[in-house]
């Protein structure tokens, strides 16, 4: 009740208060992984620990999309620094070893248009060899999240 200069008595409404938000489910955090962290050191190309350890668990990797002249359907390579690839005859043995073959329920059965510039990419990330879509051996893959 709020009181007027004349006597009169005004009723003011109480101001509300906005309802609670709904809590959102975060997403499990992701480890950052680098692809100087890949191999350990050494002359053979052996998966480090930190990237075993990493197998089957959600991570975030920093990179560049590899500009290949015939892509994957349904997915793309990731890479350490910009990359364009003449595949003919070679298939991609052009790609570093470290490439990492991104994969998104999304883009299933489509051509990824290509995105220049640094990507960071979140997903479950995968270790040891399996053909993508087309037969190609990728022997690190990551999982996007779902959107």
């Amino acid at each position: 009740m709020l009181l007027c200069g004349l006597g009169c008595a005004a009723s003011v409404p109480q101001a509300k208060r906005p309802a609670p938000a709904a809590k959102k489910t975060l997403a499990p955090a992701a480890d950052q992984l680098a692809f100087s962290e890949f191999f350990a050191p050494g002359a053979q190309l052996k998966p480090s620990e930190k990237l075993r350890a990493l197998a089957g668990k959600r991570v975030r990797l920093v990179g560049f999309m590899a500009q290949l002249e015939l892509p994957p359907t349904g997915a793309f390579y990731l890479v350490p620094r910009p990359l364009h690839c003449d595949e003919s005859g070679g298939g991609t043995a052009d790609l570093p070893p470290e490439s990492v073959l991104v994969l998104s329920t999304a883009s299933a059965g489509k051509v990824v248009p290509f995105l220049e510039g640094a990507l960071e990419l979140t997903g479950t990330f995968e270790l040891g060899n399996a053909p993508d879509s087309e037969g190609r051996v990728a022997a690190f893959r990551l999982r996007l999240d779902a959107s």
